[in-house]
């Protein structure tokens, strides 16, 4: 049952992670995002006039990326209870979660170091944002790789075959999902519309989606591990079969 207490643990930081997240996104400032059409003077008086809320809002949003690890665990585990012991999605969407966490703090750091030296050249403050706010909106190929594992189990499932641990919804959710990421890819093309980095595809719905994809895989998991533990419980009370003499 300790195995089971520390999945809980782990599952929980999903909406740990959503919470701490875009909490410093507000704090720094990133929500609204600022638009790429932005002049160097804009982008360098953004960092200089805000300094200290931007570096402790990326300090929350560095701080909850380490969130994401153990999420990605949990999810792995129970997507190994229905693969068995050979389970390639599942060590796929750990690893897509491990990738993740990095897809974030890569460019929470490059932001840092725009906020770190806020009265330098506009022209290089505005080079360093760039170069931060493009991966950080076009980072969706390790969350697109968690999706598709994650569908992959749910979507095949049988009964009789080893325990369901996410039902079939579950498994379309995530491909919903990975729909929802794929317009920031177009970001790099765009500086104004839906597209843009700030736009209401490339940005919002990719915001939202990611926030909320934390939030159901952290329900369904809960559910599964409750599954998980009425199994052993179940098993434990099971009579022992009495061995012939």
């Amino acid at each position: 049952m300790g195995s089971v207490r520390m999945q809980r643990v782990c599952a929980w930081c999903g909406p740990a992670f959503v919470v701490v997240f875009f909490t410093g996104m507000l704090v720094a400032g990133f929500i609204p995002p600022k638009s790429p059409g932005d002049t160097p003077a804009q982008v360098a008086a953004f960092y200089r006039e805000n300094t200290t809320a931007i570096r402790t809002g990326l300090l929350l949003m560095m701080v909850s990326a380490g969130f994401t690890i153990p999420f990605a665990a949990a999810i792995s585990v129970q997507m190994r209870r229905a693969e068995g012991a050979f389970a390639p999605l599942a060590y796929t969407q750990l690893v897509g979660g491990a990738v993740g966490a990095v897809a974030i703090l890569v460019p929470v750091l490059m932001f840092t170091a725009a906020a770190f030296r806020p009265g330098r050249s506009a022209e290089i403050t505005q080079a360093i944002n760039d170069l931060a706010m493009i991966p950080f909106v076009i980072n969706f190929p390790p969350a697109v790789v968690q999706s598709l594992a994650i569908a992959g189990v749910a979507l095949g499932a049988r009964e009789g075959e080893g325990p369901v641990v996410f039902p079939r919804w579950v498994g379309w959710y995530n491909l919903l999902t990975v729909v929802g990421f794929l317009p920031a890819a177009f970001a790099v093309f765009n500086k104004k519309g839906p597209f843009a980095w700030n736009g209401l595809l490339s940005f919002w719905l990719a915001a939202v989606m990611f926030g909320g994809w934390f939030l159901i895989m952290s329900f369904v998991t809960h559910q599964a591990i409750t599954r998980q533990e009425r199994e052993q419980e179940q098993s434990a009370r099971e009579p022992l079969v009495a061995q012939p003499a």
